[in-house]
């Protein structure tokens, strides 16, 4: 199970990307730019590989807002993830 103090603080997305694995879900949490505003993308895919060498079609994308209070949403939603 993720914490969300496992995610670290607000302040780091703001200069590094994050990554992580529970269960055998790989995720990588970064800001990115949708349009003008920034936002938080997460992706996730089943281990044991890492990002760059896995396929595309195995990756899942979501967004959420570039906001301290999405780091729970974050949180809520890898853990429905690792769960399946």
């Amino acid at each position: 199970m993720i914490r969300r103090s496992d995610l670290l603080t607000f302040q780091f997305y703001k200069k590094e990307k994050f990554t992580g694995s529970c269960c055998g879900t790989r995720y990588l949490i970064q800001k990115e730019q949708n349009g003008d505003e920034d936002i938080f993308a997460v992706y996730t895919w089943p281990g044991p590989y890492n990002f760059a060498v896995t396929a595309k079609e195995l990756k899942v994308r979501k967004e959420f807002l570039f906001a301290e209070l999405s780091l729970e949403e974050i949180t809520d939603y890898l853990n429905l993830v690792c769960k399946k």
